[in-house]
Parts: structure tokens; C-alpha cells; sequence
């Protein structure tokens, strides 16, 4: 970690944000140029987001000498590489051919303390697209203000993580946490974990114990993945398909810390509608052709009755962890989530159950654990994939080829879920902040997996799936 005090290197800081960033990400004035950016989308407000009110907070405190105290510099990283013994894709990346995208990472952060509480960071991380399964892109991952006005309390604007999982704070931080990768059974309620919003951190020393209750509020805007098995002639081609969505959520989440075990609970509840302003199918009718044979709308250019719309859905998620010592070096993690679906009507949508267990040894400098994990959708969601997915019209009916693609596309657009895993690992600590990890993992996919990318023409269920994990993992 690097440091840098009060004066001309901090102040370069903040004006290079203040200059370069702000004019990239918000389109203000190049006034070195004479003339105004032209990089603001059409539709952009002209208002500045809490994205841009976290950025330009920390941007004009680092500018600012007078209030410069301390900064560190600081990074993490990750290199790992996996392997599938199936030719198909595995959660975006794993298949047999092998990669190193799922599991590499690199981040850097800067952190500033100024006097009288008043704190800001900077994250950017380098990782895989979210919206192009070939390439990598730098994202800033953290950008807030923050202001301690006690030991008790901590108040945070601009972009941060969701507090959604026991490991949201760390999660993209290999070093910090013993297993080769943090379950995708858990951690995929949803496409990304940060918001641009605010968040409060409220402490209650107990003696031994300390209670804390944290809440937040913001907007996020993050890309559904969706892969298509098949195409549909001009309606939707097969391969992966990304859909941006903007939410808009709030939580709470109260722990309990005592000595060295952990108790989490939380309840969040969101609102998610399709940045491009488009509608969402609530559920796919049924159009009957003769008594036992028929096929389900998937598409409104497909003739039917119409398929109902809805603008948003609403969804609510209850978490539920613990992280406890259980002696001679033991420990075991747990997470669980059930998601609902508050938008009655909606019948696609990603109520599910999820969650896993991880029991640990640590011996001297390595760890060992082996961890099982779930998860599943929710059983009216399995039942209506199950019957658009098998539906098909016979051959004699017209456009038959047309209608029977439609229902495996329009299944393809479900994301379902039913799978476990189990997984046997180990860790090995180079040095305190370092590790090296292996592991091996059994994945079980029962009736579907949206998490699974299916080759043309295929059903993968009832199939197993295994992965082996190398990597290490640092932080400087």
C-alpha cells in the first residue's frame, strides 16, 4: 500500500478526475478545448446521478489540499483458470476447452481521510464484459463520499456495493475468503452488486458483542445475460443475447458479532424495468389449433391473443447467514435467499430459492472446505418452462418450423434454474495477503439450467458437470 500526503500529488489527483473523468462520464465543459463534450446520450438527464454526485464529491475532496490528510493507494487481483469435462458452456465461461475468464480479476483503489470524519474511494476493476462474453472492459466499481460522525454511525453517497450477501463488501477479493469461487448459486440474485445511491451504517457496542444495522437506497442499471439455443428467423437469433435493466432498490440488514462468530439477516425489495423503455411478458397464453394441439405466444409477431405486458416487476428478497467457530479450527459459513415476486400477475419472473454451506479446517497454512450449494426456481416458473420448452406443433401445420423454434426461444427467455453442487477445495497461504486455491466441483443440473449454455438443438438435464479451479489470488 502507498501513501501520499497533503499537497501537489493529491490535489493532481483530484483535478485529473475532475478534468478527465467528469468530462468523459458526464459530457461538462473541456474548457482547455473551448467547447463542451458531446459524449452525453441524448436521453441523459441534467441532473447529476448519485453515481456522479459520489465521483464528483471525491473528485473536488482529493483537489482540495486544505482538506487532504491521507491516501492510500491500494489493489487486489486474481488469476485463475477452470475446466469443464463438458463441451458445453458452464456459467458464461467453464467448459472443456478451458479458461482463464471466469476467475481473473484486477482492481486498484484509492481511499482519502480527511479530518472531522470525512472519507472518500475510488475503485476501478478490470474483469470480463457484462455485456460481451469476448472481451474485457475497466469499470469504476466504487466511487462515494463518506462521513463518520461517530464511531457509531457511517453515512456513504455515491456508487457502492449492495449489502445483499455475507461477502458483498470482498466479494471480487479472492485473498480475503478461503473458497476458489463464492458459490453462483448464491451470489447471482443479481447481475451486478453495485448501486449509485446512499447508505447508513449504524454500530451497538454490547460488550463483546456489536449489533449493527445498515440500510441503503439507490439505482443501479445492470445486464441480464440470456442464451438462445436456437434462432427464430428474424425475431431473435441464437448465442447470447444482453438485456440492460434499470432498478431501483432499498434494504436493511441487521448483524450480530460476537467474539468470532457472525448472525445476518436482511430483507430488499426492488423495482426492475428495461432501460430501453420496453414492456416485460407477465406469461405466455396458450393458442389452441385442434383439441391437444396448440403452441404458447412467445412473440407478439406470432398470431395469438396478445401476450399480457407489464412495466415493471417487483421483486422482494430475504437473506438470511451465518459465519460461526465451532472448535479445534473449525468453522462453517452458510447463506440463504428466497426471492418473491411481488407483481401478482407476472408468472416469468426469478422467484427462487438458493443458498449453500461451507465447512472449513484450517491447518497451519492451508485450509481445506468443502462446500454445498443450491438452487431453484420457483415451482410455477419450472412448470411453465417445462411446457413451452416441449411444446411443439406437428409438421403439417403451417410454419411449424416457425412456431416450434418460438417455444424453445421463448423458454430460452425464462431464466430457470434447478441445480446443485458440491464442491472439495483447499487454500494455501503464501503470505498473509495471498492465497493459492484448487479446487474440485460437481454440478447436478436437474429439469434446467439458465446458468448452462445449451448447444443448438439440445435439453441439458439430468446431466452432471465437473470443474476444477486453480488460482491465485493477491492483495497490495
Amino acid at each position: 500500500m502507498n501513501r501520499c500526503g497533503s499537497g501537489k500529488r493529491l490535489s493532481d489527483i483530484g483535478g485529473f478526475l475532475n478534468t478527465t473523468f467528469m468530462r468523459g462520464i458526464f459530457g461538462l465543459p473541456d474548457q482547455s478545448r473551448g467547447g463542451v463534450s458531446t459524449t452525453r446520450p441524448k436521453n441523459q438527464p441534467h441532473f447529476v446521478s448519485f453515481f456522479g454526485m459520489g465521483l464528483l464529491l471525491v473528485s473536488n475532496l482529493l483537489a482540495k489540499p486544505s482538506l487532504a490528510a491521507d491516501v492510500s493507494l491500494s489493489g487486489f487481483g486474481s488469476i485463475g483458470y477452470t475446466q469443464s469435462n463438458q463441451p458445453f458452456t458452464y456459467d458464461r465461461f467453464i467448459s472443456d476447452t478451458g479458461t482463464f475468464r471466469r476467475d481473473s480479476i484486477l482492481g486498484l483503489q484509492v481511499d482519502a481521510q480527511f479530518g472531522r470524519g470525512i472519507g472518500a474511494t475510488i475503485q476501478v476493476k478490470g474483469a470480463p464484459s457484462s455485456v460481451d462474453d469476448d472481451k474485457y472492459e475497466a469499470s469504476v466499481a466504487w466511487a462515494f463520499a463518506s462521513y463518520r460522525p461517530s464511531n457509531e454511525w457511517l453515512l456513504r453517497a455515491g456508487r457502492q456495493r449492495i449489502p445483499l450477501y455475507h461477502f458483498s463488501q470482498n466479494y471480487d477479493v479472492g485473498a480475503t475468503y478461503v473458497v476458489a469461487r463464492l458459490p453462483t448459486e448464491m451470489y447471482s440474485i443479481a447481475p451486478g452488486n453495485e448501486f449509485n445511491g446512499v447508505s447508513f451504517s449504524r454500530v451497538w457496542s454490547l460488550g463483546r458483542s456489536d449489533l449493527i444495522l445498515d440500510g441503503y437506497w439507490g439505482r443501479a442499471k445492470v445486464d441480464g445475460r440470456f442464451w438462445f439455443r436456437d434462432g427464430v428467423l428474424m425475431i431473435q437469433p441464437a448465442g447470447p443475447m444482453f438485456r440492460q435493466v434499470s432498478l431501483e432498490g432499498k434494504g436493511f440488514v441487521g448483524s450480530y458479532r460476537i467474539d468470532d462468530d457472525m448472525y445476518r439477516v436482511g430483507f430488499h425489495r426492488s423495482v426492475g424495468r428495461l432501460t430501453d423503455g420496453g414492456l416485460l411478458p407477465a406469461t405466455y397464453p396458450f393458442v389452441a389449433l385442434s383439441p391437444g394441439v396448440g403452441y404458447f405466444q412467445t412473440d407478439s409477431r406470432i398470431p395469438g391473443p396478445g401476450i399480457p405486458y407489464v412495466e415493471n416487476i417487483r421483486n422482494s428478497v430475504v437473506t438470511v447467514s451465518f459465519d460461526l467457530a465451532l472448535g479445534d479450527r473449525h468453522r462453517i459459513i452458510a447463506e440463504f435467499a428466497r426471492t418473491y415476486v411481488d407483481t401478482s400477475n407476472v408468472k416469468i419472473a426469478n422467484a427462487s430459492d438458493r443458498g449453500y454451506v461451507s465447512l472449513l479446517k484450517s491447518i497451519d497454512r492451508w485450509t481445506p472446505y468443502v462446500t454445498y450449494a443450491f438452487l431453484k426456481s420457483s415451482e410455477g416458473q419450472r412448470s411453465l418452462y417445462a411446457r413451452v420448452n416441449g411444446n411443439s406443433v406437428p409438421i403439417a401445420i403451417p410454419s411449424s418450423a416457425l412456431i416450434n423454434a418460438s417455444q424453445r426461444a421463448g423458454a430460452d427467455g425464462m431464466l430457470t434454474y434447478d441445480q446443485r453442487s458440491l464442491a472439495i477445495g483447499t487454500s494455501y497461504s503464501l503470505s498473509p495477503t495471498s492465497k493459492i486455491k484448487a479446487e474440485l466441483m460437481h454440478v447436478r443440473i436437474g429439469q434446467v439450467s439458465s446458468l448452462v449454455d445449451g448447444p443448438p438443438g439440445s435439453n441439458i438435464r439430468n446431466q452432471g458437470i465437473n470443474v476444477i479451479s486453480l488460482s491465485y489470488s493477491v492483495v497490495f
